[in-house]
């Protein structure tokens, strides 16, 4: 008899255990941390825009979370946590990438996308990253420990300055000047090229760098720059529009391969999805900054001229780009977003 009640004891427990397992394995959730160095802009309405299609998507089993204002430590830190798996997203532009991803730096190279104005940029950039180029970058990031899930436009780059010569031309102005830059090569070769010198520094340090004498201007999207206020130190803005920003959300390859399928799935459609809606919140915000400027008698808008705008066009094609060229990976990817930008114009 007591042999024959441990075995149906035995048997219950081994029926019971698959259904306990499961019914862990259904509950289970998955912590999703996403690093942002902005705050209170369209950046920030993009990271928490792609958490929430994720939670909804993957049923609440992603948890998410958008920490902001740099709180999990500067776009470095964040990134190295990416790779670590210790951080499992970021919203960022495209040159913090390129440090990982050297191709992608070639998306930071000045005067390269189409468009006659911050719109046409905008929904230019994130349509021609459908393309071959965009994959490519994609699988690259993927071999870094980065699975970029969402590239699209986030706009053209003007150039702040403390102080502004109106007896001499924007070259003049320009020389020597401590720029901050965001991070990449291209993109601090672009300012280096004018006789400026390129400074790496967390955006968060800019504003009091500015006011300290530290910096004597930087370059930054309009809408970054009106929502944090640092044009308040540099109220002279050069209209260059030399750089046109690609925006990026990538989640750390660590943890998303640690995912079911399924939840995969819902990450990778969540930054399709978001990659439409946060094109048309960074030109909302880009137009409405642009505006806010032009119309302010505080600061000071310079237009530049044809001449001007030559002359920087000719050193940074007889410079970063030149270097790019040497660069066997590099002029390849070029070569990729070329023939994708041509498509676009058909």
């Amino acid at each position: 008899m007591k042999t024959k009640l441990l075995s149906k004891l035995l048997l219950s427990a081994c029926l019971a255990a698959p259904m306990a397992m499961t019914a862990h394995a259904a509950e289970e959730t998955y912590e999703m941390r996403v690093g942002n160095i902005t705050s209170n802009d369209a950046q920030e309405r993009s990271g928490q825009i792609f958490i929430d299609l994720v939670e909804k998507k993957s049923g609440g089993k992603i948890k998410g979370k958008l920490y902001s204002g740099g709180s999990l430590g500067s776009n470095d830190e964040v990134m190295r946590g990416l790779r670590l798996g210790s951080i499992q997203g970021n919203i960022n532009p495209s040159g913090y990438l390129s440090q990982f991803v050297a191709q992608a730096g070639v998306l930071t190279l000045p005067w390269l996308f189409p468009g006659k104005n911050a719109e046409e940029q905008i929904e230019n950039i994130t349509n021609i990253m459908e393309g071959q180029a965009g994959d490519k970058i994609k699988e690259l990031a993927d071999e870094r420990g980065f699975h970029v899930v969402s590239l699209f436009g986030l706009g053209p780059n003007q150039i702040y300055l403390r102080e502004y010569d109106k007896s001499k031309s924007v070259m003049e102005n320009l020389q020597d000047k401590r720029i901050r830059t965001i991070g990449g090569q291209e993109h601090t070769q672009t300012v280096n090229d004018w006789g400026a010198r390129a400074i790496h520094m967390s955006l968060p340090e800019v504003y009091t760098s500015i006011q300290q004498g530290v910096l004597d201007g930087f370059d930054l999207p309009a809408a970054v720059t009106v929502r944090l206020k640092y044009h308040e130190q540099a109220p002279n803005v050069l209209l260059t529009n030399h750089i046109v920003l690609t925006q990026y959300i990538a989640v750390s390859k660590a943890w998303y391969d640690s995912l079911p399928d399924d939840l995969k799935k819902a990450v990778d459609e969540a930054g399709k999805e978001t990659e439409a809606l946060g094109t048309q919140e960074y030109v909302d915000e880009q137009n409405e900054a642009l505006n806010l400027l032009a119309s302010n008698d505080k600061f000071t808008v310079i237009e530049l001229t044809d001449a001007d705008r030559a002359a920087l066009q000719k050193l940074n094609k007889e410079g970063v780009w030149a270097e790019v060229a040497k660069n066997p990976a590099k002029a390849e990817m070029l070569k990729l977003l070329e023939e994708d930008i041509k498509k676009l114009a058909k």
